[in-house]
């Protein structure tokens, strides 16, 4: 910066922020798309198994796709593809049939807690370097 005006340092200081920006956003859209593979990683190995078919549909059915991104942002979302209407009555429980109820098995909470705090922790290992 010894070579720079002073009429031209705001510029030049402009030019740095948005360069750094872009790579903060790159950043973030990069680990962003790792934590969401783990977490369908993670889901795919704690999600409950079909008890009466050796098929296990809902276990590898979880998927991750980009559903939005821009300059700045991405949208990931992380579904069951297989079995989408299952994942609620699986995480919170269900009435039976003839009366009574099935107790819940956490396990889509579980992933996002960790998904939430491996993202935190990768990006500012990432940002602070």
């Amino acid at each position: 910066m010894a070579g720079i005006k002073i009429d031209a340092l705001g510029a030049e200081i402009a030019k740095m922020m948005e360069e750094y920006a872009a790579e903060v956003a790159s950043d973030v859209k990069a680990e962003a798309k790792v934590v969401a593979k783990e977490a369908v990683k993670e889901l795919k190995s704690k999600s409950p198994e079909d008890r009466n078919s050796k098929k296990m549909h809902y276990k590898d059915g979880w998927a991750s796709k980009v559903e939005s991104e821009n300059a700045v942002s991405i949208g990931i979302r992380v579904y069951n593809r297989k079995k989408p209407g299952l994942t609620h009555l699986l995480e919170k429980g269900h009435a039976k049939r003839g009366g009574g109820r099935v107790e819940g098995k956490p396990h889509i909470s579980e992933a996002e807690k960790n998904a939430i705090e491996a993202y935190e922790e990768r990006l500012k290992a990432r940002l602070s370097r």
